[in-house]
């Protein structure tokens, strides 16, 4: 990788996808120092989203077999399914930070969560290798998804900092949020069942 920062325009799709995946740091930045950010940037992010998302199905296919002609029906629901997600998680998390920081960046953020899932993008080739090799090939292919889950949590959480301007620390308590608070009503829940179960008559 260069030592070098790029000149980040996002004049192009694909200026965005390499600028993305090979300088996140300064790509990041950029969005996030950004006092408005210009229009083709939020439509590349949505796009990239839609790419990933409609593209499952079809890797899917790919790795476990199945029928081709449900691709028709499930690349756009799989697209819909994962914009949904992708907008849910984002607000619901710049959320989380805008009660920590009190800085209403939520554009931003979902911009930089879903330049976040471009390594995805990495899962298609991976699925030749895992055909090309074999049984070698298979156990790679687990590993490069694995650090392909790994660099996108790594941008995913570099688009939380960035975005909020917060530490380590507070970009860590705000992703466990969530988690711990299903804990606590699963919890809250199981008491108030169990509770009333005692007093009801027997």
């Amino acid at each position: 990788m260069s030592t070098t920062t790029p000149d980040i325009t996002f004049s192009d799709g694909l200026e965005t996808l390499y600028n993305s995946l090979f300088h996140p740091v300064a790509t990041f930045k950029t969005v996030a120092e950004s006092e408005s950010l210009p229009s083709r940037v939020y439509v590349q992010a949505l796009s990239a989203v839609i790419l990933i998302s409609a593209l499952a199905p079809a890797i899917q296919l790919a790795n476990q077999g199945g029928n081709a002609g449900n691709l028709s029906w499930a690349i756009p629901i799989s697209a819909i399914a994962g914009v949904f997600a992708w907008a849910f998680t984002g607000l619901c998390t710049g959320l989380l930070a805008f009660a920590f920081t009190g800085k209403a960046r939520i554009g931003h953020f979902l911009t930089l969560s879903g330049l976040a899932t471009l390594p995805w993008l990495l899962l298609g080739p991976i699925s030749l290798v895992k055909f090309g090799l074999g049984p070698v090939g298979a156990g790679l292919a687990i590993l490069c998804a694995l650090v392909i889950w790994l660099w996108t949590v790594y941008l995913f959480g570099m688009a939380l900092m960035m975005t909020y301007r917060m530490t380590v620390e507070r970009m860590l308590i705000v992703l466990a949020t969530p988690f711990v608070t299903q804990l606590f009503l699963l919890g809250w829940i199981l008491g108030f069942v169990d509770n009333i179960r005692l007093l009801s008559p027997s």
